[in-house]
């Protein structure tokens, strides 16, 4: 996305009266996790079925504690077997439920990321935003 764009977007975020508009407002709260111990072959399973294309990887309490995306996959899948265990990153870019819509464009963008974990204080999962979530959003919520 270029400067020039990721500016429309903010201003008309701004103009709209959206871009304090909290995550909570507009994040998925259906969210499929994996777990450490997953294998290749049912993560890539996992991501086809349920139409993904990255998903937060949790311990055995449901906290955070990285996660996966097709990219990882299509690196380990091509080089590993598809029966081990999944690696994931566990440098993890994620934002609060309160988290404003503008913060959210700018850490998407910035970071050039598709997806991003929204979690609570604990490192819980509340919810996943999404880069379609954020100009649906945008789209349904501003005049045309």
């Amino acid at each position: 996305m270029s400067n020039k764009l990721h500016k429309d977007i903010l201003d008309k975020t701004t103009k709209a009266n959206l871009g304090e508009t909290p995550v909570f407002d507009f994040m998925n709260e259906q969210v499929i996790t994996l777990k450490a111990n997953y294998s290749l072959k049912s993560t890539i399973e996992t991501f086809r079925v349920h139409h993904i294309s990255g998903a937060p990887v949790v311990d055995f309490q449901n906290k955070i504690i990285g996660v996966i995306s097709e990219y990882d996959l299509l690196i380990q899948a091509s080089s590993r077997s598809l029966s081990d265990p999944i690696k994931f990153n566990s440098k993890i870019i994620s934002i609060f439920p309160e988290t404003t819509l503008k913060d959210v464009l700018v850490i998407l963008y910035k970071q050039k990321l598709k997806w991003m974990p929204v979690i609570n204080k604990e490192n819980y999962i509340k919810g996943v935003v999404s880069r379609i979530d954020v100009l649906n959003f945008i789209a349904t919520h501003s005049e045309l």
